[in-house]
């Protein structure tokens, strides 16, 4: 098959799938409560640190990125508990452990992960990360249908999830809800070669497996796949709930097959897409990827074309 008929047929595949489940609410219009219902959007994993200069730079970009792309991801963001982060939360340095199961422990900043998939490492590699992304979503054809409820009251942001159904159990997976914090505040204490905050912080997350011990870290379990998560200066946040495979079952299957099997998010922030009339810095790769991308179909028209003349 042809480059040219390969991307025809990967862009009919894509207008096929069903839509992304993920909803972003702006603040003014969140009435203290929301349901969701699906599975589909594709979780990209960001590994970074407040004093790397690199990731303060596109962390701004990567908000745009994350909004651009609607409904398709949920994206969240790690920062490591190395002594010298200004944030290091545990929940963090959670999931940061589970990646290393699958994937090399030394990894540079920033990198990310679409979908558990390869780790792709600077903002260099975004090309790649965006073919991740289109790659995840042609490749799913089945996703559990999760059904998420988000309230707050005075004091707490409470995530329910609906329990699956008895058909359809899998003792080697469990539910996890990841709660991340937008414009959170970067200490002056510390060493900090950005803006005065950070997007998409891990803050808390609670796990509920199918068969074993829930665990809850920075949140609080208050019953059978139900956790909140303290409001105190929490002005915009994100819930995440990825149905995905634990930590023991992961250490037995490969990349190929451990990619979560439903993700869902809902976000209560403002856009960040009129803040700034600046550039992004990760446009400039986004063009070079196109451009690529029409090179590569072009110079396989133009041997097509000798080959049937």
């Amino acid at each position: 098959m042809s480059a040219v008929r390969k991307a025809m047929f990967l862009c009919s595949i894509l207008l096929l799938l069903p839509h992304a489940h993920a909803v972003q609410i702006e603040p003014d219009n969140w009435t203290g409560s929301m349901v969701i219902e699906g599975g589909h959007s594709i979780l990209v994993e960001e590994n970074t640190a407040t004093w790397c200069q690199r990731c303060a730079e596109i962390d701004p970009d990567l908000g745009i990125v994350a909004e651009e792309h609607g409904s398709r991801i949920a994206m969240v963001s790690y920062h490591p508990d190395d002594g010298v982060d200004a944030f290091g939360p545990e929940a963090a340095q959670h999931r940061i452990e589970r990646l290393n199961i699958q994937h090399e422990n030394d990894t540079g900043y920033p990198s990310f992960v679409v979908h558990n998939g390869l780790i792709r490492e600077d903002v260099s590699s975004w090309p790649d990360v965006q073919g991740d992304i289109l790659k995840a979503e042609s490749n799913q054809r089945q996703f559990t249908s999760l059904t998420v409820r988000a309230e707050t009251n005075d004091t707490h942001l409470m995530v329910t999830v609906m329990p699956p159904h008895a058909s359809e159990v899998d003792n080697m997976t469990q539910y996890t809800i990841l709660f991340l914090q937008h414009k959170k505040t970067v200490d002056k204490a510390f060493e900090n070669p950005g803006e005065s905050h950070r997007d998409r912080v891990l803050v808390a997350l609670a796990e509920f497996p199918m068969q074993g011990q829930q665990t809850a870290i920075g949140s609080t379990i208050i019953a059978p796949f139900v956790a909140s998560y303290p409001t105190q200066d929490l002005e915009e946040w994100s819930v995440i709930v990825v149905h995905e495979y634990t930590a023991s079952a992961l250490q037995n299957r490969s990349i190929l097959n451990s990619q979560p099997l439903g993700v869902v998010q809902i976000s209560m922030q403002s856009s960040v897409l009129d803040d700034s009339g600046e550039v992004p810095l990760l446009l400039p790769v986004m063009i070079f990827l196109a451009v690529g991308m029409l090179g590569l179909v072009s110079i396989n028209s133009m041997e097509k074309v000798r080959e049937e003349e």
